[in-house]
């Protein structure tokens, strides 16, 4: 079996890190897989398929060429690396995960419905990006109007063919993809590595963080903290206030920390980390994690942060309640505000020893959700559908 991935991103972001770890557990079931990325090729083997030019002359040309011209120009590379990926690769799948991201490089739709002329393909939806008009979050109660407009329903006639299948992390998701009738769709959690994310060396890295026998670290964390969608700007006004508790520090994960939480003594800005082990000992060393974010597709940080024995704090919607259980593992907050936040804050640190009775039911859950018999498993539910499609014609 051999596996074509297609991202926009290798590595920024939620969904290009979701998507490496799917590649990784199928190459453990020792499936063959590339990946096709936007930004940069990764793995020797893999494909860089992008319409931006290489820095030098290539850039300096586009300076002198219309706005049409470079996306025109930039659309033909795109479209022309990507085929030749296809044909060298000769898939017996391609993984479609975010795409938008590269629009900017010349990338567009197009390049699913080629995948879709050569193999079967799963496509893997990570927001609702797909589902409307543009953004890549919007109220459900607009989903049928944005629909009419969607790059799925753009699509339709391709997708109603039966050789695509949509994936979704939430089952949330999922239902929304169903209610459009957009084609098939199943509900696949993001995986999670649990060699990587565990509890680990907890009290080392705490000393080394020069936490206090009876300090309480509160831990948060996005890849831009900037991003108005995470909430970190909810978290800054509700630590105002939550800063008065004695014993509280906050620790901050990601780029672009806000300059009122950067310069508040009891902050540690962290800044964005690469390293996935220095990611997990940090969320390990922390007695619980914040994530305030106004809607996720899933919240996959919220599983890492679990699966190293971290209770969690998040608001409710989207697939956010899918990745904990609320009262045994964290807290769900249906209201989303800074008020709402920080009364819960103030509650939970008055009961610090739940904090950590709930450490070992946090891991034992994400054990249970994703064990390498529940990725296979998963996998092989699947194959089935794909057999069955790879032995229909091309085209």
């Amino acid at each position: 079996m051999k596996v074509l991935f297609l991202q926009d991103h290798r590595e920024t972001g939620g969904a290009a890190r979701a998507a490496n770890r799917f590649a990784a557990g199928l190459r453990k079931l020792g499936v063959e897989v590339r990946v096709a990325a936007g930004d940069r090729a990764g793995e020797v083997r893999d494909y860089l398929v992008t319409g931006k030019p290489a820095r030098g002359w290539g850039r300096v040309r586009e300076l002198f060429q219309s706005a049409d011209g470079k996306k025109g120009s930039r659309g033909k590379r795109a479209k022309e690396t990507w085929e030749a990926a296809i044909r060298d690769f000769r898939p017996d799948l391609i993984w479609i995960h975010n795409i938008q991201g590269a629009f900017k490089w010349g990338w567009n739709l197009d390049m699913v419905t080629q995948a879709l002329s050569c193999a079967p393909v799963f496509w893997t939806l990570h927001d609702m990006w797909a589902l409307g008009d543009g953004p890549s979050y919007f109220p459900e109660s607009e989903l049928r109007k944005r629909a009419v407009f969607s790059p799925l329903n753009q699509l339709k006639p391709l997708m109603k063919s039966g050789r695509c299948i949509l994936l979704t992390p939430s089952v949330w998701l999922r239902d929304l993809v169903r209610s459009v009738d957009a084609s098939p769709c199943e509900a696949w959690p993001n995986p999670l590595d649990l060699e990587v994310f565990h509890p680990g060396p907890r009290e080392t890295v705490r000393q080394k963080l020069g936490l206090g026998q009876g300090e309480i670290l509160l831990l948060a964390a996005a890849e831009n903290l900037a991003d108005p969608r995470k909430g970190i700007d909810l978290l800054a006004e509700s630590w105002q206030q939550t800063r008065e508790i004695p014993g509280v520090r906050l620790g901050l994960m990601g780029r672009n920390c806000p300059p009122s939480l950067k310069n508040d003594l009891g902050v540690t800005d962290f800044g964005s980390i690469d390293s996935e082990k220095r990611v997990a000992e940090l969320m390990a060393a922390a007695d619980l994690f914040v994530h305030p974010a106004k809607v996720e597709s899933y919240g996959l940080v919220l599983e890492e942060a679990q699966a190293c024995g971290t209770p969690v704090v998040a608001f409710a919607g989207g697939g956010v309640g899918e990745t904990l259980e609320a009262g045994k593992t964290g807290w769900l907050l249906a209201d989303r505000s800074a008020p709402t936040l920080t009364s819960c804050l103030k509650d939970i640190l008055t009961r610090r020893q739940e904090l950590q009775s709930q450490r070992d039911g946090c891991r034992n859950l994400m054990k249970e959700k994703h064990g390498p018999s529940a990725f296979e498993g998963r996998w092989r539910k699947l194959g089935g559908w794909l057999e069955e499609r790879a032995r229909r014609p091309h085209g």
